[in-house]
């Protein structure tokens, strides 16, 4: 393939702890406008094209520095991107990489990292392929992958029904996560986390002082959650768990069975912030 070169806030309310969080993330899991800008003065022109991959495609990599990414799956014999191209009309528009190897898709702005300019992608995929995406501070949005590993730089992430293990980093952005089947690992670093209806049989959050809520739609082996003062709230079903809990002062509150003998284990600490663990 050729280098292109044309043109919530939710409301938690539990024994008096009261949370707010805001997360941002593209509505209707369409990008309407070109991602946020990081040079100087803003760019003036914008593209948009559309690509099919012809090449059969199980892996998918996007790195864009500073855009916008959107993955999504549907019933596509071929990869479909959509590239939202944002620059300086007097330095021109940035080449695109776009190539397939050994049946991944690898996608990226390259020329961006340095330029005035950024690209927004949406990939429509279908739901066996795995994802690798990094934005440099774009919002990320993922849905129905067979597995996603994704940083944001700082931009929010929202990932649904990722049937597989996901790994997010966020750099302060807020992650939403719901619908997963797969090990979950996630660190935010200050950005607040809701995780919901999640089947997961193990799951380690750090948010580095955001707040977490997280919530088991069917009992996990292992979890762990550590907020570093910020609010903790764990929900799980079944039980009895062997249970660690830590909130190094603030409110705690556990309302599951505990057992130290029980193989599934949960370990949360909020450093200060209020904990919560209900059933």
């Amino acid at each position: 393939m050729r280098a292109v070169t044309a043109p919530g806030r939710w409301v938690w309310g539990v024994s008096g702890l009261v949370t707010a969080a805001a997360i941002a993330v593209p509505g209707t899991y369409l990008i309407t406008a070109a991602g946020t800008y990081h040079g100087g003065a803003p760019p003036q022109s914008a593209v948009t094209r559309t690509v099919t991959v012809p090449q059969p495609v199980t892996g998918l990599t996007v790195q864009t520095y500073g855009g916008q990414a959107l993955v999504v799956t549907g019933p596509v014999g071929r990869v479909q991107v959509t590239e939202t191209i944002s620059y300086d009309p007097q330095v021109g528009p940035p080449a695109v990489t776009e190539s397939v190897a050994d049946g991944r898709l690898s996608l990226g702005d390259p020329a961006c990292a340095e330029s005035d300019c950024n690209v927004d992608f949406k990939v429509t995929v279908p739901p066996d392929v795995t994802v690798i995406a990094a934005t440099q501070g774009g919002a990320l949005v993922v849905s129905g992958t067979a597995g996603a590993n994704l940083d944001s730089g700082g931009g929010d992430v929202h990932a649904t029904r990722i049937d597989g293990p996901l790994t997010v980093t966020t750099g302060g952005g807020n992650l939403m996560v719901s619908g997963l089947t797969g090990a979950l690992r996630a660190d935010t670093a200050g950005g607040n986390l809701i995780v919901r209806g999640v089947t997961a049989a193990t799951a380690t959050v750090t948010t580095g002082g955001g707040d977490a809520a997280v919530a088991f739609a069917a009992a996990p082996d292992t979890v762990t959650v550590s907020t570093d003062g910020g609010a903790a709230l764990l929900t799980v079903p079944g039980g009895p768990y062997a249970l660690t809990a830590d909130s190094d002062g603030g409110s705690q509150m556990v309302g599951i069975a505990t057992d130290p003998a029980a193989r599934p284990s949960l370990t949360v600490t909020s450093g200060g912030g209020p904990l919560q663990i209900e059933p």
